[in-house]
């Protein structure tokens, strides 16, 4: 039975979305899984990622890699030890030169790709990727963001099935609400998570003893080899502007940590 016409019912549904995701946004970082449950997605995913992948295993890219990690890692359990010392941290350098990229797992699993290599120039700039990631690990973003998917999903069904008994008018109305829930939640809780772990990584990298202030060159270096950004609003990702101007308000105090590093030394 369709309760409204079908013009009316995606309108209608839209409005439920906007009605409903203002509650979902409120989640902020509500994350159901544990701890050990990141370190063991991780670990099941790692190989899976890896395999078929040629990975460098000795030689002086492959000693910073993991000279970098090990300081950067070092680094996290001194400032965040109840997160980052649970975690088995591991890192792999991939040789592909066409992908410009790294990430980390939850729990901690690594990748470097080598086409990275070049726009980070040296371990400075390396250290502003790698201390990234590895923010998005110890700040827990990849199950928070299961959480909120899994919460949203459940949402927009309930909402679908009280909306409307009839099969086609429910699935308008999912279909309508996961648009508005993908632009109104995941989006902009997908940016903000880049600049936390921006902002947390410069602190990485400080602690660690790599001075901060080469995270704005390397961006620069990002943003003039990737090509025309897309409208930020249907991003995952901040503009290069932004985040730009967010690592700049973040550095006063990131400087002031790696000159204490300095001092220390």
């Amino acid at each position: 039975m369709k309760l409204l016409p079908a013009a009316l019912s995606r309108g209608t549904a839209a409005l439920l979305a906007l009605l409903l995701l203002p509650a979902c946004s409120l989640l902020g970082d509500l994350n159901h899984y544990q701890v050990s449950d990141d370190a063991a997605l991780g670990a099941e995913a790692y190989p899976e990622l890896l395999a078929g992948e040629t990975t460098i295993n000795r030689g002086p890219d492959h000693m910073m890699v993991n000279r970098l990690t090990q300081k950067l890692v070092t680094a996290a359990r001194e400032l965040d030890p109840e997160i980052a010392s649970q975690f088995d941290w591991e890192v792999r350098l991939v040789e592909q030169d066409e992908v410009v990229n790294a990430w980390c797992l939850p729990g901690g699993k690594m990748a470097v790709f080598t086409g990275i290599l070049p726009i980070a120039e040296d371990e400075t700039g390396l250290a502003v990727v790698m201390s990234h990631e590895i923010a998005h690990a110890t700040l827990r973003h990849g199950t928070e963001r299961m959480t909120r998917q899994d919460l949203l999903t459940q949402v927009i069904a309930a909402g679908a099935e009280a909306y409307s008994e009839d099969a086609e008018t429910k699935e308008q109305a999912e279909a309508l609400a996961s648009d508005a829930a993908r632009l109104l939640v995941s989006l902009p809780f997908g940016r903000d998570a880049e600049i936390e772990a921006d902002t947390r990584g410069l602190m990485y990298m400080a602690k660690a003893g790599y001075d901060p202030r080469a995270a704005v060159g390397f961006w620069e270096r990002m943003s003039s080899g990737s090509g025309p950004a897309p409208f930020e609003l249907f991003s995952t990702h901040p503009s290069d502007e932004r985040r730009i101007e967010r690592i700049r308000a973040a550095l006063p105090e990131a400087v002031e940590m790696f000159e204490q590093s300095q001092g220390s030394r």
